[in-house]
């Protein structure tokens, strides 16, 4: 059989959306362009900075917590790994502050009054802003939620942890970081 003129377009544009189909699934197979759960090193560089608006109307400034680490956690309402990680950095909170810890919650993708009423549920006291416009998650490259960042004084990136942090990982992270700030050499 013969393919006609009329019949070559349909047949390469079906062939090259075939190819591109099987090219996407292997890609896809391979972990391409998924987010990797777990931690990851900061590679010693500069956490950007922003302000944020708190949910309780004062203004975060990370460049205002230099002096001290810095736990920056972005999550959301429908988030359903944030349910169970948000009740434990509740818990870890003020043991943390007293050791010299800030912590901050940055709310992404969610309506203002799904947030507050995730915050209610679950008791949150710790410090929490919204990221409306956008910027904050985007700057930090957060793909997935949740996605947290251990953040040095002097504002170093120590490193990310993509995924549900346990009471075990969370609290391994947080004292690496306060260990390491105290051990110059």
């Amino acid at each position: 059989m013969r393919l006609t003129r009329g019949r070559m377009i349909p047949a390469a544009v079906g062939g090259a959306l075939l190819a591109l189909v099987v090219l996407l699934a292997v890609a896809m197979a391979q972990g391409v362009g998924g987010v990797v759960e777990g931690r990851s090193d900061g590679g010693q560089q500069v956490a950007p900075d922003f302000s944020l608006k708190r949910l309780d109307g004062e203004v975060f400034s990370l460049a205002g917590q230099a002096d001290r680490p810095v736990f920056l956690y972005f999550w959301a309402s429908w988030c359903i790994p944030c349910e169970e990680e948000a009740p434990l950095i509740e818990t870890l909170w003020p043991e943390y502050r007293d050791r010299g810890w800030m912590f901050l919650g940055v709310n992404i993708w969610d309506r203002e009054e799904d947030a507050r009423a995730f915050v209610e549920r679950h008791g949150l006291t710790f410090p929490l802003a919204r990221d409306e416009e956008g910027e904050v998650y985007l700057e930090y490259g957060v793909q997935a939620l949740p996605t947290a960042f251990f953040i040095t004084p002097g504002l170093q990136r120590y490193a990310r942890y993509d995924g549900l942090l346990s009471e075990e990982k969370l609290r391994g992270l947080l004292d690496e970081v306060q260990d390491d700030r105290r051990d110059p050499g």
